[in-house]
């Protein structure tokens, strides 16, 4: 995360230097400085204005509570992270009342830290402004329209904006994937899994290297192609490669699966905004009922989970109205019923906009596309099927 700098406060150096050889595991990009006087630190915090300092504290008596206290109520909202080779209970309880806003045990586990800094920089709207966005696009149930969603998204980004790296999307059903098959990528030598197992060497050439290209000019990086691929890749393997998108392109589209487990948390947490989709079926309109709780739980900000009705249509049974007020999200955007289209779309590997130009669902979803690079969405001429409002 460029422009970002954390202050590691303890007077040892070499447990300080420690500590950063972790945080720059977590993300290479951080300023990480060390400190060893802690009476200095909160003058330094004052003048510096850091985005976070993690404090060596192991003792309920320990002396740099004083600097945690004494910083944590400071002007500038400073995100305060303690690392303790002892941890109690009692410490922790002390660590709190102090001013901590996360709590890690010494030597740091790269998934807890990894958990713990996405939560702080979410709470304090840290992010880089020099960084491509990262859209999710997930679905608590199976055949709502995920994957057709999110490539022909990600396509159209990359045609309206025509720039290089303009958009790139990557297919995280590590399992069952489809996005290459549906974008007709018939031919790539690489996939997530080869992007994963080199994480820790990949830059933006690599990554380049491991991407196949739609027509529309969409950078892929499909799912792999079979288990054995998978070997040795963790959720920590594949933030790492989603971090490099970001880096690499101004807009990375996630294909999710239908879980909310070890890997899929690293996207959705990755995420600047998920784009939860739901159709009209009672049995959809509860899972995302649900997952709107889980994501409540996650702590995600309201504003990051943007609903998505897919497949509307006038209903006797279920009303759209009474699918907002159960899922407690305001409706983000509409996606007309237009099965036949979409059908054809999927079985020629064709974007809804090249294979109906007058399909509604096609223009809603390049409206989606416009919106999400920040153009308006364009007005097509009244037809029989006359004007929809995607835009909420």
């Amino acid at each position: 995360m460029a422009d970002v700098t954390i202050f590691v406060l303890h007077p040892n150096e070499q447990y300080c230097q420690e500590i950063i050889q972790a945080f720059q595991s977590y993300d290479s990009d951080l300023e990480l400085v060390a400190i060893a006087d802690l009476r200095d630190a909160p003058n330094r915090v004052r003048e510096e204005q850091p985005a976070a300092v993690v404090v060596g504290v192991d003792t309920p008596n320990d002396p740099a509570l004083k600097s945690i206290d004494t910083i944590s109520n400071m002007p500038g909202d400073v995100g305060i992270v303690v690392v303790s080779k002892e941890p109690t209970q009692r410490l922790l309880v002390s660590c709190m009342r102090a001013g901590s806003d996360e709590f890690l045990e010494f030597p740091i586990d790269r998934d807890e830290l990894a958990k713990a800094m996405d939560g702080l920089f979410r709470r304090k709207g840290i992010a880089s402004q020099t960084q491509g966005k990262v859209t999710a696009v997930f679905s608590a149930s199976g055949g709502t329209g995920v994957t057709t969603i999110a490539c022909n998204l990600a396509a159209g980004m990359a045609a309206c904006l025509q720039t290089p790296h303009a958009a790139c999307i990557m297919d995280m059903n590590l399992q069952f994937g489809s996005v290459a098959l549906v974008m007709d990528v018939r031919e790539f030598s690489h996939t997530l899994a080869d992007a994963a197992h080199e994480h820790e060497r990949l830059d933006e050439n690599l990554l380049s290297s491991f991407m196949s290209t739609h027509a529309s000019g969409c950078a892929v990086l499909p799912s792999p192609l079979s288990l054995q691929e998978l070997e040795g890749v963790d959720p920590w393997d594949l933030r790492g490669v989603i971090q490099t998108c970001r880096k690499s392109y101004t807009h990375t589209v996630l294909d999710m699966p239908h879980s909310v487990d070890d890997c899929s948390l690293v996207g959705l947490d990755e995420a600047d905004e998920i784009f939860l989709v739901c159709d009209m079926v009672l049995p959809a309109i509860r899972n995302t009922i649900q997952a709107v709780e889980v994501f409540h739980e996650l702590e995600y900000k309201p504003d990051k989970l943007k609903l998505i009705i897919n497949r509307f249509y006038d209903s006797d049974q279920v009303s759209l109205d009474e699918v907002v007020e159960h899922v407690k999200l305001p409706l983000f955007w509409l996606i007309p019923y237009d099965s036949q289209v979409v059908i054809t779309s999927l079985n020629s590997g064709q974007m809804l906009e090249a294979a109906d130009a007058e399909s509604p669902a096609a223009h809603s979803l390049m409206a989606l596309a416009q919106h999400t690079v920040g153009l308006a969405p364009s007005v097509r001429p009244k037809k029989k099927r006359g004007l929809f409002s995607w835009v909420r």
